[in-house]
């Protein structure tokens, strides 16, 4: 995949995660229950920032294979959240579509932790770095 391909994957996944990190820690219970995580607030908070911090990592377009690496890591965290929802008899509809979204985007994170990592040693097979 071309690098440029790559960064724009990684800035875009960069500006989402800003924005969810934003409205989680802003309005922790309103963009949970729109998110379908439940409503506590303190763990909607925790992920806002974890949400932050990731966000900002991969703006900064350092080491993004590490802050995908997070952002994967994350990806679990949330899938594991939605699961609990799910199960929750009083539990909010479309928790169990937000745990398979999660995994989804476990395996698209993850991908690209990957691919960027690939790239930063690409000078040791010919190729050129970039990040």
């Amino acid at each position: 995949m071309p690098a440029s391909h790559l960064d724009r994957l990684t800035t875009g996944v960069g500006v989402i995660t800003l924005a969810l990190g934003t409205a989680l820690t802003v309005a922790p219970e309103r963009a949970a229950t729109a998110l379908r995580l439940g409503g506590d607030r303190t763990a909607a908070r925790t992920i806002g920032v974890a949400d932050l911090v990731i966000g900002i990592g991969l703006l900064r377009g350092r080491r993004t294979a590490a802050w995908m690496t997070a952002r994967t890591a994350l990806n679990l965290v949330l899938a594991s959240r939605y699961r609990a929802e799910a199960r929750r008899p009083d539990g909010l509809a479309g928790a169990r579509l937000g745990a398979a979204a999660m995994i989804g985007l476990t395996v698209v994170d993850g991908t690209l932790a990957a691919l960027t990592a690939a790239r930063r040693t690409a000078p040791e097979r010919g190729m050129s770095a970039t990040s």
